[in-house]
């Protein structure tokens, strides 16, 4: 089996990607309130561009509509479920292990799902169409979940943060 240098390169990234996605998921994260704002940023953003193109599809609002829904059902149950710790100066925090996986699971199932759906249709026709990506209602579901927790959540780290470093 002859595996190609631009897959096996496109392989190693993905696995490198994943591996430190997976380092940032699991365990106390550092507080560092520039890169959260980065994130919430660029996920507001993502999520009003992709409730711009549901209007295409309009039965894509209920995909949407379900994936806040459970966004913010998970990001309910963090909130309460979170902790945060002084090292150092510096502040550290987390939520339930639960949650964190079930976020990790949600990822990386419908991200392997995709690659894999990606393959199969670049065997069947070379030259795709890149609104095949935005057609896949389940795909934006899982994706408006992970962008109102992870808004949510990040905003929560925010606030919390300033009301503990005024105890410290």
């Amino acid at each position: 089996m002859h595996i190609q240098p631009q897959f096996l390169y496109s392989i190693l990234l993905i696995g490198f990607i994943l591996y430190r996605r997976i380092k940032r998921s699991i365990g106390f994260q550092p507080l560092r309130k520039r890169r959260l704002i980065v994130r919430i940023t660029l996920f507001s953003i993502l999520l009003i561009l992709l409730l711009f193109t549901s209007a295409i599809h309009p039965i894509s609002y209920l995909y949407d509509l379900v994936g806040i829904g459970l966004g913010v059902i998970l990001l309910l149950f963090a909130v309460k479920h979170s902790t945060f710790e002084q090292k150092n100066e510096i502040l550290f925090y987390r939520t339930h292990i639960w949650i964190e996986s079930l976020i990790l699971f949600l990822f990386l199932s419908r991200f392997l799902y995709r690659m894999i759906e990606v393959y199969n249709l670049s065997k069947i026709q070379p030259q795709m169409d890149p609104q095949t990506f935005g057609k896949d209602p389940l795909t934006l579901a899982v994706f408006f979940i992970l962008a109102v927790y992870y808004i949510g959540y990040y905003s929560f780290i925010l606030r919390k943060s300033k009301s503990i470093s005024r105890v410290f």
